[in-house]
């Protein structure tokens, strides 16, 4: 394994394991206490700074990779930017037209990231074939 992935490897899982612990922690912390909202949104923001970490790591690594690797990457998330951006809208549409459940924001950035492996697979496995 090449020493930028080795490296990548490291703070990435890093840095999810924290963002699981303080995660765990602070909807533990939240549903028993009761504090002002201050507190209560200092608290349900923290795990937001090690998923901040897990975003520098992947910067990290993607400029550590060749041209060609870092092209594959910037489309297949142009892509799935794409579709998360024009998937929202028609489910907006929808959620008017047919009373649909609002869509919660907190899953937009999961499936934008599961969108992009998606297409990465896609063009891996099709495109560039």
């Amino acid at each position: 394994m090449a020493e930028n992935v080795k490296r990548y490897m490291i703070r990435f899982t890093a840095s999810m394991v924290a963002y699981m612990l303080i995660l765990i922690s602070s909807v533990s912390w939240l549903g028993s206490n009761e504090t002002g909202p201050l507190m209560r949104g200092a608290v349900a923001l923290m795990p937001v700074i090690p998923g901040l970490f897990a975003l520098w790591a992947v910067v990290v690594f993607y400029r550590s990779i060749d041209e060609f690797k870092q092209r594959l990457i910037a489309e297949a998330m142009i892509i799935a930017a794409l579709l998360m951006g024009f998937g929202s809208f028609a489910y907006g549409f929808l959620e008017g037209a047919l009373a649909l459940p609002a869509f919660p924001t907190i899953w937009i950035f999961p499936t934008l990231i599961g969108f992009w492996g998606l297409v990465g697979c896609f063009q891996k496995y099709v495109v560039y074939r």
